[in-house]
């Protein structure tokens, strides 16, 4: 399941999709507001971090209310290959990277490099040997306990050098 602009240049890929209301669509004004009054203060949660991640100036709130989803982003829930047309791919914790069928523990990258442990989380960043073009950062789970706010903006510093 994709959720989002199908030709983004980032997609985060979650295990467990929010319920989605009847008739909506990513492109729509209103689209996150109505996925976060569905699925309740979890969801955005979500969608904060993936707004302040994305974000390349301005206000993460109105990035997440008025522009995430639709044009730079895709949730793919429950995938099993990365998606060929994204630059960057956000592999959100254990769950996503299992069913991705990827593994730092088990898969030589030898190009992978752990940018930073805060709490005991930690994100690694590989540029991908079979898609020169690609980037995959492994992330904890998007939630602000596994993710928090120092490690958000690690992230985005190096989605920037990019």
């Amino acid at each position: 399941m994709i959720i989002g602009h199908p030709q983004s240049q980032f997609a985060y890929y979650l295990p467990t999709p929010p319920l989605i209301p009847d008739a909506w669509h990513y492109s729509q004004v209103e689209a996150i507001a109505a996925l976060i009054a569905l699925n309740g203060n979890h969801w955005r949660k979500i969608f904060t971090i993936m707004a302040k991640i994305s974000l390349t100036e301005g206000d993460w709130r109105h990035y997440r209310d008025q522009t995430l989803l639709k044009h730079n982003e895709m949730i793919c829930i429950g995938g099993t290959e990365l998606i060929a047309s994204a630059k960057i791919h956000i592999v959100a914790g254990q769950m996503a990277a299992h069913r991705l069928g990827l593994s730092l523990a088990t898969t030589d990258y030898t190009n992978a490099v752990q940018l930073l442990s805060i709490q005991n989380k930690s994100i690694t960043f590989i540029k991908l040997p079979t898609h020169p073009a690609q980037y995959c950062l492994f992330t904890p789970y998007l939630d602000y306990r596994q993710y928090p706010n120092q490690l958000i903006e690690l992230t985005r510093q190096q989605i920037m050098t990019l």
